[in-house]
């Protein structure tokens, strides 16, 4: 029996060897990786070697990698440097040889994220198949504009999961044909971005300081109409102005702002998915409002309103109470949510929720 169990063991490494072999031999990869061979690489997909996320954040970002794997055949890797000698920009090219970046992608199609906190410099590497798509221009931005100003606070692990979020979102929009259109300096030799990361250099709060009354000739937000509010506050992300003290936001929402990482890159992207968007005439009941979206218009999310001091306010607290988003950007209710729950619950009467709180309409 020993013998048996001995040989079994053997023909188990045998196997692992030759997948590991036939994998690192290829620079592209011509098929899509089998589950074998997924299951072996995934424990590639992200070395912490400077040990800055958490279990979650490290699964939360995994799960991100193999998305952007299944949707869109890239190969996104994400590696922390505890130490290094070389450029940033050398051992940037040193991990992506290395780990074969690009090698689980039909396409070669490889993106390396490197971070080293300790020289405070982080750098993304692109592969010569996603050059077209992950412009310079593009990758500045989101280093700049989404990545940084969580760094500069010290939260480097939500900077890193924020800018996985918006590269799923480029491809999204590549897929169809969209380009990226706002341009941002940056320090760019080859193909790839580097930058200094900043990390705990401090909040930028340039942002914050907009005018919190956003009307013309500097009114509050006086007898606006839920439908005004939302659009009011459209206005200010389109602005960029990221005061968390705005006239129109409820109490709740100015205190949760106040502590809120709100960057340029996620203000355009309201604006740009709500651009696209048919709001539908607000749901009022009471000291309450829903502004929602035809219920196909996934990547556009309800907005909720409270009536204070006898002002309609919007109530961004609720948003991220009862509603996630999925890898695709669309939106929907925490799994389990009914419409009798809570008081917002009589704007979706008319919709059926599914399993995992995508809505639809009744009888769909």
């Amino acid at each position: 029996m020993r013998f048996f169990r001995t040989w079994k063991l053997v023909l188990f490494l045998m196997t692992m060897a030759a997948i590991l072999a036939a994998l690192l031999q290829r620079s592209v990869s011509t098929e899509a990786p089998s589950y074998a061979e997924s299951r072996v690489l995934s424990r590639l997909t992200f070395a912490d070697e400077a040990h800055i996320m958490t279990p979650e954040q490290a699964q939360k970002t995994e799960e991100y990698h193999k998305a952007l794997l299944r949707s869109y055949d890239v190969d996104y890797r994400v590696v922390t440097l505890e130490s290094r000698t070389q450029s940033l920009e050398s051992a940037a090219r040193e991990e992506f040889a290395k780990r074969k970046v690009g090698g689980l992608s039909r396409k070669g199609r490889g993106l390396l994220l490197l971070i080293d906190p300790a020289k405070n410099e982080v750098r993304l590497e692109v592969s010569a198949a996603l050059e077209g798509i992950f412009t310079d221009a593009f990758v500045s931005y989101i280093q700049n504009r989404q990545m940084i100003p969580f760094f500069r606070v010290g939260r480097v692990a939500d900077g890193i999961l924020a800018t996985t979020e918006m590269m799923f979102t480029r491809m999204k929009e590549a897929s169809i044909g969209k380009p990226f259109s706002p341009p941002m300096e940056g320090f760019s030799t080859g193909a790839g971005v580097s930058n200094p990361a900043q990390i705990g250099a401090g909040a930028d709060n340039s942002f914050r300081q907009a005018d919190p009354n956003i009307r013309p000739g500097g009114h509050g937000a006086e007898g606006l109409s839920p439908d005004q509010v939302v659009a009011a506050y459209l206005v200010a992300m389109h602005d960029r102005n990221g005061n968390p003290d705005l006239a129109i936001y409820s109490e709740e929402t100015k205190k949760m702002q106040r502590n809120w990482v709100v960057t340029a890159a996620q203000m355009d992207n309201v604006v740009k998915a709500y651009r696209a968007c048919h709001a539908e005439p607000a749901r009022v009941k009471g000291a309450y409002a829903v502004v929602r979206y035809n219920v196909l218009e996934r990547e556009c999310a309800p907005y909720f309103l409270i009536r204070e001091k006898g002002e309609w306010r919007l109530d961004l607290t609720m948003m991220q109470k009862i509603l996630r988003f999925s890898h695709n950007n669309q939106w929907h209710f925490v799994p389990g949510y009914q419409q009798r729950q809570g008081v917002y619950g009589f704007a979706f009467y008319d919709w059926r929720l599914d399993k995992n709180g995508f809505p639809h309409e009744m009888g769909r």
